[in-house]
């Protein structure tokens, strides 16, 4: 992962990857990462790439917020384990540097809330706990092709339709491309879902 920004701070302490990128300062033995919160500003955006090929070696551009992934309600891990994937969080306050996978805990308590999807996944860290998630830092992609995003069968599902946020914990639902979203969307789902996995054209940055 190439990230292009005037600070290259994160790429010192970052794994290379935005699906294993993580850092709870609570919890990082490693005395490296202590300083994040001063060489780091959350809402801080990076222009990454992904989905490279053979093919096409130069990728997918992608933007990225850093971001803390802080719910009030009990967000269970299980929840996440389930999603297993980049899932949808929501912006908690206007500053739009907190999220919550937790619908209701987003600043307007509705789908207007939706940030992007939480990078950071099970699959990907299979050892996370709980106390770990939560707090935790984390990248948020808020625009550009997301292959692979979690996508639970709610709503109308199909390529070329509407994905927007939904009730519980990283949770989207699909509305059809002729009605429109009706809320901010996440973004529009380009592929057909499989075992709620789907690809996703991301567009819910707020600029």
């Amino acid at each position: 992962m190439a990230f292009l920004n005037p600070s290259n701070q994160l790429i010192q302490i970052d794994t290379g990857n935005v699906l294993t990128y993580m850092f709870n300062p609570a919890s990082s033995p490693i005395s490296v990462y202590a300083n994040i919160g001063e060489i780091q500003v959350l809402g801080q955006r990076y222009v990454g790439i992904n989905a490279i090929t053979t093919a096409n070696p130069s990728g997918s551009p992608a933007i990225y917020v850093l971001a803390k992934m802080l719910a009030t309600s009990a967000a269970t891990l299980a929840a996440w384990q389930t999603a297993n994937a980049p899932a949808p969080v929501y912006w908690t306050d206007t500053t739009f540097t907190t999220v919550s996978p937790i619908m209701s805990e987003g600043f307007g308590g509705l789908q207007a809330s939706v940030a992007g999807y939480w990078m950071p996944n099970y699959a990907s860290l299979p050892k996370v706990t709980l106390a770990q998630l939560q707090g935790a830092y984390g990248l948020v992609q808020v625009a550009g092709y997301l292959p692979g995003a979690y996508c639970p069968a709610n709503g109308t599902l199909a390529a070329g339709n509407w994905l927007i946020g939904n009730a519980g914990s990283y949770q989207s639902a699909g509305v059809a491309a002729a009605s429109g979203p009706g809320y901010r969307a996440l973004g529009i789902q380009i592929a057909a879902a499989s075992s709620n996995l789907a690809n996703v054209l991301v567009l819910s940055d707020i600029i």
